[in-house]
């Protein structure tokens, strides 16, 4: 101790060459030192790859700046520069370091986010994968808070005063976010009651589309169209929900109309052939099924098949259906009957 203070003690001319000395060398020591830390903890992930190797490979960038503003940190201190210079830099070093803490910290959130994203995959709830991107941003949220308080802490802010503060405000505060706060509940009510899952084909409020990301204050739904529509949560609990995903298939209604032509003998025939053309099908659900000669037409007999096809797949659904709209034509071409289409018939008197 006594030769270091010997050393920030010399001086050449009022000249505080010890200090100076002392500050250039820890600001080289910082940057060998950052060299150092950085080599060491991308090393790992060269080897293999796993969470620790890549949560190492994550946080060496920002731990390099770290230790330079570290660094930086102890060298001002000990060249003491007096006056406002000295004051405004350490007051910069400390808000980088902060800020730097926090990224660190954002970081390993991020990288465990990541690993439960990747456990939960592996099961078959959904709910987590709906909790996992909530709780990473309350995480960060949480983290900020900390790190301001903690700034003002080591600044001497008077911080339970400030608290008190937004105490006394908070009826304000509340007042005008009240649309954020609404947004919050909504979602623990979704979370909680779980209408839907990621991945959910849904549809909300005249939206229809794939449920992608479920946040605090939103719901992100992919529209068929590709489109990425943003519907506030507290709009979706006050909204009727139409979850699509959970029908175990497909309602079909098909209605053919047939010309004026026909007899009744006809239509009786068509509705038993029709029905014929349902059970043979193996897509067509037999549960639920009807055919039925049904109205009277302006210009056709209408016969209406209401049935159930056993896919919730859309392109299936789809294929299907063709399918059974060729075997309808076989089955009417067989039966000589003619499927009608709007007309008229004039009647001209002499």
């Amino acid at each position: 101790m006594d030769f270091f203070n010997t050393i920030t003690t010399y001086t050449i001319y009022s000249i505080p060459v010890g200090r100076i000395g002392i500050f250039v060398l820890g600001i080289l020591i910082s940057l060998v030192l950052r060299k150092i830390v950085n080599y060491a903890l991308k090393k790992p992930l060269k080897k293999t790859e796993n969470f620790f190797t890549l949560l190492l490979d994550g946080i060496a960038g920002s731990m390099s700046f770290l230790i330079v503003f570290s660094g930086f940190y102890f060298s001002v201190l000990i060249l003491n520069v007096h006056g406002t210079v000295n004051l405004v830099a350490l007051n910069i070093i400390q808000i980088l370091l902060t800020f730097t803490v926090i990224r660190i910290l954002f970081v390993v959130i991020d990288d465990v986010a990541v690993q439960m994203g990747s456990l939960a995959e592996e099961t078959e709830s959904q709910l987590d994968d709906q909790l996992i991107p909530v709780l990473r941003k309350l995480a960060k949220v949480a983290i900020t808070a900390i790190g301001v308080v903690f700034f003002m802490q080591l600044k001497n802010y008077p911080v339970s005063g400030i608290i008190a503060g937004l105490g006394i405000g908070g009826l304000a505060f509340a007042f005008a976010a009240q649309d954020s706060i609404a947004g919050i509940f909504a979602s623990i009510a979704l979370f909680l009651d779980r209408p839907f899952m990621v991945g959910d084909f849904v549809s909300v409020g005249g939206i229809s589309g794939t449920i992608e990301e479920v946040g605090l204050r939103s719901t992100r739904i992919r529209t068929i169209s590709k489109t990425l529509v943003t519907i506030p949560n507290k709009e979706i609990v006050d909204s009727t929900i139409d979850n699509l995903s959970k029908r175990p298939m497909r309602r079909c209604t098909i209605t053919i109309g047939i010309t004026y032509n026909a007899t009744a003998e006809n239509m009786q025939e068509l509705v038993t052939s029709l029905r014929k053309v349902l059970v043979d099908d193996d897509m067509a659900e037999q549960n639920g099924s009807n055919v039925h000669f049904t109205t009277f037409g302006d210009s056709s007999l209408n016969v209406e098949m209401v049935f159930f096809i056993r896919t919730t797949d859309y392109s299936k659904f789809l294929q299907s259906r063709q399918d059974l709209n060729i075997k309808i034509m076989h089955t009417v071409e067989k039966l000589g009957l003619d499927f009608a289409f709007p007309s008229t018939t004039v009647y001209l008197e002499k």
